[in-house]
């Protein structure tokens, strides 16, 4: 009789170790140290290799920093700071994605950037018009074979700028002179 109460004893303390509390539960806590806490509208599960079926989470932090994180076990694949793109303490930044590209963009001041989804190389870096902010960005397909970056910048009236995405070269502009 003792062993089978030890062995149920045992038992309800290991499930007791594996089970979420409720103060934890939908907290992400795993990369905070090394990329600090993600801003929702820029997280996301992406596939860099469309040979494979492994995603990874690619994230823009509130302080400037992008990364790449194996979901798996939380680790850091790569990440780099793009907090010098941006005067002051701003922390209004993009990162998006195309589905079946092996490229991630960000966007933060009035620089654009394309970042390769595996290992985190620079593949094309954009600066814009001085004096302007980026206020969105968006990764879209066109006629074209190559999908486009669509940037909106701000300035006393809306500019829209569309780049190629393989080389980040400045395919149109927008003015509003509303």
């Amino acid at each position: 009789m003792r062993f089978y109460a030890r062995l149920l004893l045992t038992f309800l303390l290991v499930a007791e170790v594996f089970a979420v509390f409720q103060d934890e539960a939908f907290h992400t806590d795993y990369h905070y140290a090394l990329l600090g806490p993600p801003k929702q509208d820029s997280t996301f599960f992406h596939r860099p290799q469309t040979t494979s079926g492994a995603s990874l989470l690619y994230t823009l932090s509130e302080k400037l920093l992008i990364g790449a994180v194996n979901p798996k076990d939380g680790a850091i694949i790569w990440r780099h700071d793009l907090s010098e793109y941006t005067e002051g303490k701003s922390s209004e930044g993009f990162l998006r994605a195309k589905a079946g590209e092996n490229v991630v963009v960000s966007g933060v001041g009035n620089h654009v950037s394309a970042w390769d989804a595996m290992d985190g190389r620079l593949v094309w870096d954009t600066k814009l018009d001085e004096g302007h902010t980026i206020k969105d960005l968006e990764v879209v397909d066109d006629a074209s074979t190559s999908p486009t970056v669509v940037v909106l910048l701000s300035n006393e009236k809306g500019i829209v700028k569309t780049l190629d995405a393989n080389t980040g070269e400045v395919k149109g502009e927008y003015f509003d002179e509303r």
